[in-house]
């Protein structure tokens, strides 16, 4: 082929694949507009966070999607339980709110896009949390354990979500637990 027509060809190519990537909708579309941490937690309080989707693979459930920023929406939450019990809600002095939103901002601003945030609310929980997997078509919950995590909470635009996650431990428990003795 002539010099000529591979650059048409290679120019055609390459406009045809810009034109295709330039999809104006979103990968999923937020339905639900929280105003309050509470409501938030509750979208997720023992309920299932992972779901086989149409091509047979564990995925994050619409409930938990509902629940995360864009940016996390986007890209891999790091959120890979089955289901979680939040057991109760932490208090935080002004000095573990500062702590939580200087990690958070020191991770935030290593992305270069970075959304316009109106309010940032730091939050810690306790939780039961638990992973699945399906056996024989039916989910199954194993492994349950105590974790301690730090969230924040911020909103977009699009009412109050989470875009940071940070376990701050994890205790394995034991069915056992109290009964070695008896």
């Amino acid at each position: 082929m002539k010099k000529s027509t591979t650059v048409v060809v290679l120019g055609f190519f390459v406009v045809i694949t810009a034109l295709l990537g330039m999809n104006g909708e979103k990968l999923y579309q937020k339905q639900k507009l929280f105003e309050t941490v509470d409501e938030v937690l509750h979208q997720l309080d023992n309920k299932p966070l992972k779901e086989v989707n149409e091509k047979g693979i564990f995925t994050e459930s619409n409930d938990l999607k509902e629940c995360f920023s864009e940016r996390k929406r986007l890209t891999d939450s790091r959120f890979d339980y089955g289901k979680i019990g939040i057991a109760k809600l932490g208090e935080l002095n002004d000095n573990d709110k500062q702590e939580i939103l200087e990690e958070y901002n020191a991770f935030r601003n290593q992305f270069s896009k970075r959304r316009e945030i109106t309010k940032e609310e730091p939050v810690r929980i306790y939780i039961e949390a638990w992973y699945s997997h399906l056996d024989n078509g039916k989910r199954v919950y194993v492994n349950p354990r105590k974790i301690k995590i730090d969230l924040v909470f911020i909103d977009e635009g699009e009412g109050l979500v989470i875009d940071y996650i940070m376990e701050k431990n994890d205790e394995k428990l034991n069915d056992e637990e109290g009964n070695k003795d008896a």
